[in-house]
């Protein structure tokens, strides 16, 4: 197998119509040499056997059991253990990739050996509507993480000896809700380097209340997070004021660190 596409689900609603679109857009890929591992653990009825009806049509599903926590992370490791491919692409249950993401993400790491990883830039949408397009960094570099993520996590695409050097995503509850962060951070420091494609391959949906989900202990987390890894890349004390942004941030109003976020774009 070339491409393993892994996707941790957590879907409590009766409403499955977001996963639905999740699962086709990657099944419709232009690039179908793939097998698309699932972890639903934790899930509502409804969305597990909405995988199970689509697993049994299409033999490139499997789906996986995690560990007990549910966890993202937890979910991501179960399905890299059961992956068999030799690069490993992201998913999420509420996105939509477009139709030649996983083609132009191959055949850009199979032409630039450099590279370990790769994402795109992409298209937010919000209800069902376009909302804007968000640009990121063509070629990344460990300074790039000190305002904001340079990547988004479900479009990436890696070498699988890159997460296998890594040791695949932290379980650590220091790393909850920034397991990606911290896991970019690491390869970085490992010596791999990642890019972007220019191009919006991707929809990403956001929704008015996705701040609520952030608590302040996850924010406290990101700033273990950021001084652990800055200071295993050489980052501070330069960095030192961006290990304190998420705990700031935490304190302001949410308008006003939305206005913040569109002056940085």
């Amino acid at each position: 197998m070339v491409v393993s596409v892994l996707m941790g689900v957590y879907h409590r609603g009766k409403d499955t119509q977001d996963l639905k679109n999740a699962v086709e857009s990657i099944l419709n890929q232009s690039y179908s040499n793939f097998e698309f591992l699932i972890c639903p653990c934790g899930s509502s009825p409804q969305a597990v056997e909405l995988l199970k009806q689509y697993a049994a049509l299409d033999p490139r599903i499997r789906l996986v059991k995690d560990t007990g926590n549910h966890s993202l992370a937890a979910k991501l490791n179960c399905c890299l253990r059961e992956a068999t491919g030799k690069y490993l692409a992201r998913m999420d249950d509420d996105d939509i990739s477009l139709p030649q993401r996983l083609e132009k993400q191959l055949a850009f790491l199979q032409s630039h050996q450099e590279f370990a990883f790769a994402g795109c830039n992409i298209t937010l949408f919000c209800g069902g509507s376009q909302t804007g397009l968000r640009s990121f960094p063509q070629r990344p570099k460990p300074e790039d993480f000190f305002f904001t993520m340079p990547y988004i996590h479900p479009t990436l695409m890696f070498r699988r000896e890159a997460l296998t050097a890594a040791g695949g995503y932290s379980q650590s509850p220091w790393a909850e809700l920034c397991e990606d962060y911290d896991l970019l951070l690491r390869l970085y420091a490992l010596g791999f380097q990642g890019a972007n494609l220019q191009e919006p391959l991707f929809l990403y949906q956001v929704r008015p209340d996705d701040y609520k989900k952030r608590k302040y202990r996850h924010r406290v987390n990101e700033a273990v997070t950021r001084f652990c890894r800055y200071n295993q890349l050489g980052l501070l004390p330069c960095g030192l004021p961006y290990v304190l942004k998420p705990l700031i941030v935490g304190l302001l109003p949410h308008r006003l660190t939305e206005s913040l976020k569109k002056h940085k774009r």
